[in-house]
């Protein structure tokens, strides 16, 4: 007969029992006040030893499926709870289950069931001698495929120590992204922007008029060149020149720009007699690569170019992340980009910036033979203004709203963008634009030193925690 079973009669029997037994009644019922608060020492043990189960799990599941490790997945957990198990009778009651839920080259699980059996002395007082504590660990690391757009700012700013620093965080930026086995799942889309993006010569020849035959007698300076906001619809095309073209403002979106449909821009400087308003040939995009060594090579081999179109820049950055461009760019995924909400892919923008937007000025007459130098203002046009610092980017037609617009649209569709500030003034126009691009006020970066390691490598160190769920 179990405990209580007992206490219950003899109790009854003390109830009708008038010989004052007064010591042996308070013994009896101050039993249950003792087996209550000495349980409770049972209790908090048994918690406490579930706790410490359920951390030695926990960590023996991370490290065994941890995409790092190359051991089987159910030798490492063995390994790990042997290395980890702490003294103790108890201990050596411990009884688990190991089961691999996957085990691919980017994906692992698997899931650790296990128990102790406690040795309960003030609770075996009401007849539980002896207590289980369970606990169960499920650990997934999943390989993320990477698509990330690297804005750059080459501007005529970035001259001197400046340019160099750009060069050694992004080439060290781009080693962390393409390590070990990171490389077959990261593609990286390279864009240098000054005045604007110099797309190259095979997505130039796609988008861009054709060249003049011989025989059309166009002369670059008569009408086929437009003035103000109707240059972006001529259909001017040097017979020499820098592979850049002319935007709309229905082309600041994620779609594909019609085929063989925007003038080049003319051949001209602005600021610096020295930097080419389009960037020149070493300094033209990269699509879709996880080449190493060519994505450094076009970094050092990036020259400068006058103004700042960062608008044209992160146009460039968003539509290399759109699908919508999938087969268009080159590189070396040809099924990229990937869709937006495909699961498993981690989209990534990062825009570099030591100064504002300018705006989109050019030649009053350009000329094939002759490149202008337009410092003087009788000598240019403005083509494209910078607009206010709160231009609507959904119906303004300026440089600041096609930046917000490409940024909103990137944001809109999952792409998490970091932005960095590099030794702009905080509070400044420059830096609130930057905070409105990025995803979050922690995913902006100012860099006031000439170090940008740092703003590289914690993006790199964020979008290493985002491409590892688990």
């Amino acid at each position: 007969m179990a405990p209580f079973a007992k206490l219950v009669p003899m109790l009854a029997r003390l109830r009708h029992d008038e010989s004052g037994n007064v010591a042996l009644l308070t013994a009896f019922c101050a039993l249950p006040l003792i087996v209550a608060a000495c349980g409770s020492v049972d209790v908090l043990r048994m918690t406490s030893t579930q706790e410490r189960l359920q951390i030695m799990l926990d960590s023996a599941t991370l490290a065994a499926a941890s995409l790092t490790q190359s051991g089987d997945m159910g030798d490492v957990v063995d390994a790990y709870i042997d290395a980890n198990l702490p003294d103790g009778a108890t201990w050596d009651t411990l009884s688990y289950t190991t089961t691999v839920l996957d085990d691919s080259e980017s994906s692992r699980e698997l899931e650790i069931i296990a128990s102790v059996t406690l040795k309960t002395p003030f609770l075996s007082l009401i007849g539980f001698e002896k207590q289980t504590v369970r606990a169960k660990s499920v650990a997934i690391q999943a390989q993320t495929d990477i698509e990330i757009s690297m804005v750059l700012d080459i501007s005529s700013s970035m001259r001197g120590g400046k340019i160099s620093d750009l060069r050694g965080a992004s080439k060290a930026f781009v080693d962390l992204m393409l390590d070990g086995d990171l490389v077959d799942h990261t593609s990286i889309n390279l864009i240098p922007f000054g005045g604007t993006v110099n797309i190259g010569t095979d997505l130039f020849n796609k988008l861009a008029v054709p060249e003049a035959s011989d025989s059309s007698n166009i002369d670059p300076s008569d009408a086929d060149y437009a003035l103000g906001t109707d240059v972006a619809n001529s259909v001017f095309r040097f017979t020499h020149g820098n592979t850049c073209i002319e935007y709309r403002d229905t082309d600041f979106n994620l779609s594909v720009i019609g085929g063989q449909s925007r003038p080049q821009v003319p051949n001209f400087t602005r600021f610096n007699a020295k930097n080419d308003w389009c960037p020149r040939s070493d300094t033209e995009v990269m699509f879709n690569s996880n080449s190493a060594s060519d994505l450094k090579d076009l970094i050092d081999g990036m020259t400068l170019s006058d103004g700042t179109g960062m608008d044209i820049g992160t146009l460039w950055g968003a539509k290399a992340l759109s699908p919508d461009w999938r087969g268009e760019l080159g590189g070396d995924f040809t099924d990229r980009p990937y869709n937006f909400d495909e699961e498993g892919i981690l989209k990534v923008a990062i825009i570099m910036t030591d100064g504002g937007i300018t705006s989109q000025e050019r030649p009053v007459s350009p000329t094939s033979e002759v490149k202008p130098h337009i410092k003087d203002s009788s000598k240019r046009q403005v083509t494209v203004p910078v607009g206010s610092a709160d231009a609507d980017p959904a119906t303004a037609n300026n440089a600041t709203a096609y930046f917000k617009r490409m940024c909103n649209f990137m944001k809109a569709n999952g792409v998490v963008v970091f932005t960095i500030g590099y030794k702009i003034t905080s509070g400044s126009r420059e830096e609130k634009q930057l905070q409105y691009c990025a995803s979050t006020l922690s995913d902006y970066y100012l860099v006031e030193g000439f170090d940008l390691d740092s703003a590289f490598q914690g993006i790199a160190a964020s979008i290493n925690s985002l491409r590892i769920s688990g």
